[in-house]
């Protein structure tokens, strides 16, 4: 493996630097980047510094996890980091300069380009996952009476560079007026100005939308670029199709980790210190969690010493409640994070899901109630109501778990509170605490009468 031929070749001290300079290089640095996080501080730095150009270096930097990347930064000369950064793309440098210190932000933005340091502190300004963050003021900007001939002999005479497809079409004032593809050109009149062949309805984002509706709008206009404007439709920059992707992958990562109780950010990348203090407080509410569910169990001991029977479906009721409570939980963080939950059709949606939490309970309980009525003697030597107190049990249990689950993430939302939260350990343990109540209660109740 590529990775660990980096390691042991650190771990070798008679090995000349010329040697360990070809072998680092011959590994993609965006493979070294995923890993970097494996080495000690030292080796990282010196793993950088023996990449032979600096868009390997800036590549390192750019796609490694945020801690190695600042511990690789802090090495740096200013003037180095400044000059290293000004070659970057204004948006992935933006993305960089935004995680430093705001003395450190000011410091290396004095010491790069007037140009790109302008840009760079318009840029820093707009939340990271919004439309503002994302974009890059790099575009193909055409005047509305230029004639397509001027437009054309522009595009070859930059030919030896890259040229987005997507061309917008400003007036005098800069707003924008409509866009057409490299194709609509090749077919216009030569003599034809832009304003004549754009196309009739342009899609495009407002500076502060978020990175979810930036997808959704070019998942439905099937666009790889989109152009950004403010609040006077004046065109600020364009967002493309990679840095939604990554961003939205950064969002499904944290939203996955934090369903579960983790650090928000990648948990192979931290120190088994920063793990710890990231997972303990949700540990703590389990424990919290725990201590509820003995003080319950301890308000049916006469219950339960009556019928020992019970406490063995104790771990099946509320385990069927918990998946329930985080399925309809899941669903709705996700549909809210897609943008396919809207206002307009939240409340259908959530009596949706409920629904179905619901008759999952009604089918799961009245088959398991059945068997074990049927099986209760034979097996436990038990009384048959057993089984109507296991399934009537799962019925109500699954009812109040799905609807826990399905209107948890809509209150965090009202409460200003990450959704995603929802479907971690706080939604497990009010399902476990509510569904082994509930099982007791009725359990209790059902044997009372019988």
């Amino acid at each position: 493996m590529p990775i660990e031929k980096i390691k042991n070749s650190l771990r070798d001290e008679n090995l000349q630097n010329s040697s360990l300079t070809t072998i680092i290089n011959e590994v993609d640095p965006f493979e070294i980047a995923r890993r970097l996080n494996e080495f000690s501080t030292d080796d990282k730095i010196r793993i950088f510094h023996f990449l032979d150009n600096e868009s390997k270096r800036q590549a390192l930097l750019y796609e490694t996890d945020i801690d190695s990347r600042l511990e690789i930064q802090d090495t740096l000369d200013r003037d180095y980091l400044a000059n290293l950064l000004d070659e970057m793309a204004e948006d992935e440098a933006t993305d960089l300069i935004q995680e430093l210190p705001s003395h450190t932000q000011e410091d290396i933005l004095s010491k790069m380009e007037a140009q790109d340091a302008e840009v760079i502190k318009d840029l820093i300004q707009y939340g990271e996952e919004t439309a503002g963050g994302l974009m890059t003021p790099e575009f193909n900007k055409i005047k509305w009476n230029q004639p397509a001939a001027e437009i054309f002999t522009k595009i070859k005479q930059e030919s030896g560079s890259y040229i987005h497809p997507y061309f917008y079409v400003v007036d005098d004032q800069n707003k924008l007026l409509g866009f057409f593809k490299l194709r609509d050109l090749l077919n216009a009149q030569s003599s034809a100005i832009a304003k004549e062949f754009i196309r009739p309805e342009t899609p495009k984002i407002a500076i502060n939308d978020p990175c979810e509706k930036v997808a959704n709008v070019m998942g439905q206009d099937h666009l790889s670029i989109l152009p950004v404007v403010d609040e006077n439709n004046v065109i600020q920059g364009v967002v493309t199709f990679d840095d939604v992707i990554r961003v939205m992958e950064d969002i499904a990562s944290e939203d996955i980790y934090t369903m579960v109780g983790t650090a928000k950010v990648d948990p192979f990348a931290k120190k088994t210190g920063s793990k710890i203090i990231a997972r303990a407080p949700w540990l703590f509410i389990t424990f919290v969690g725990g201590i509820i569910s003995a003080w319950i169990l301890g308000l049916f001991e006469g219950t339960l010493s009556e019928d020992a029977a019970i406490i063995l479906f104790i771990p099946f009721v509320i385990g069927l409640a918990g998946n329930i409570g985080i399925q309809g939980a899941t669903i709705i963080v996700r549909g809210l994070a897609t943008g396919d939950i809207q206002e307009d059709n939240i409340a259908h949606i959530v009596k949706n899901e409920i629904l179905v939490g619901v008759l999952n309970g009604a089918i799961f309980g009245i088959i398991c109630g059945t068997l074990i009525s049927l099986t209760a003697e034979i097996l436990l030597s038990a009384d048959p109501v057993l089984g109507l107190v296991v399934g009537t049990g799962i019925i109500l249990a699954v009812s109040v778990a799905s609807l826990v689950g399905s209107l948890t993430p809509i209150i965090f939302i009202n409460l200003d509170i990450d959704p995603a939260i929802s479907t971690g350990p706080v939604i497990t343990v009010a399902n476990d605490i509510l569904g082994l109540a509930i099982y007791l209660v009725t359990a209790k109740f059902i044997l009372a009468v019988f």
